[in-house]
């Protein structure tokens, strides 16, 4: 399923895959901006973009730990509506690539 969202993203930049923790992270220029779990698409948040994801009533990454519900909160799911649009993509792609830069969540 990464795949599917590098081929997505191919016009926006060179990205790489890694699997992390059980997920596949996505790469652009060595910065970890986004993350595939189970089949979903995730992309890194700050303070100032995680406003649009709620407004959207998007969630934060979950898993569950020794039996305990975890929430990955730097990283949010994209919206559907954003997964259909490409021009929309990309762009909340370089924000969560922005956000993945500057190392603040």
């Amino acid at each position: 399923m990464a795949d599917h969202y590098v081929d997505q993203l191919s016009d926006w930049a060179k990205i790489t895959t890694r699997p992390l923790f059980g997920a596949v992270a996505l790469y652009r220029n060595g910065h970890v901006f986004a993350m595939v779990w189970h089949g979903a698409l995730y992309f890194k948040v700050d303070d100032d973009s995680r406003g649009k994801y709620e407004l959207a009533k998007s969630h934060p990454l979950g898993y569950v730990s020794r039996g305990v519900d975890q929430a990955l909160k730097s990283y949010w799911e994209v919206p559907a509506e954003v997964l259909e649009d490409g021009d929309k993509l990309c762009a909340w792609a370089d924000c969560a690539y922005q956000a993945a830069k500057s190392g603040k969540t």
